[in-house]
């Protein structure tokens, strides 16, 4: 009786690791195929719309958080790990960045997300 109950607690684990992984790589295909739609829809509102500059932060916002998530997701994936990553950029300790250099990394994202997409297009 004993091994049976160890070999079911271990068929347990397995199956919940396996679920785990599949929902993790169902996010991260949800989320990238997600995205260009996203950024497609507010592209479209903030082009002629009179409050086209908020929008167009908005559409900034939304597109770092889908990229950030796709990366959280996808390093999740790569790494095969379904737990936490402990080495968190806010649990650190470090010095925040200044409003400058938060500035220059968006427009170096944007720039080579603009690079991805244009490679992606050819």
């Amino acid at each position: 009786m004993t091994e049976e109950s160890s070999s079911d607690g271990m068929t347990k684990r397995v199956a919940r690791a396996t679920m785990a992984s599949a929902a993790s790589a169902a996010i991260a295909y949800a989320i990238r195929k997600a995205a260009p739609v996203l950024r497609e829809k507010l592209k479209a509102l903030g082009d002629g719309a009179p409050g086209g500059e908020t929008l167009t932060k908005a559409k900034d916002a939304v597109t770092e958080k889908v990229g950030s998530a796709t990366a959280a997701v996808s390093d999740r994936i790569g790494s095969g790990s379904s737990s936490s990553q402990s080495g968190d950029a806010s649990s650190g300790g470090g010095d925040a960045p200044s409003a400058d250099e938060l500035e220059k990394r968006r427009e170096e994202r944007a720039k080579n997300r603009k690079e991805r997409q244009t490679a992606a297009t050819k």
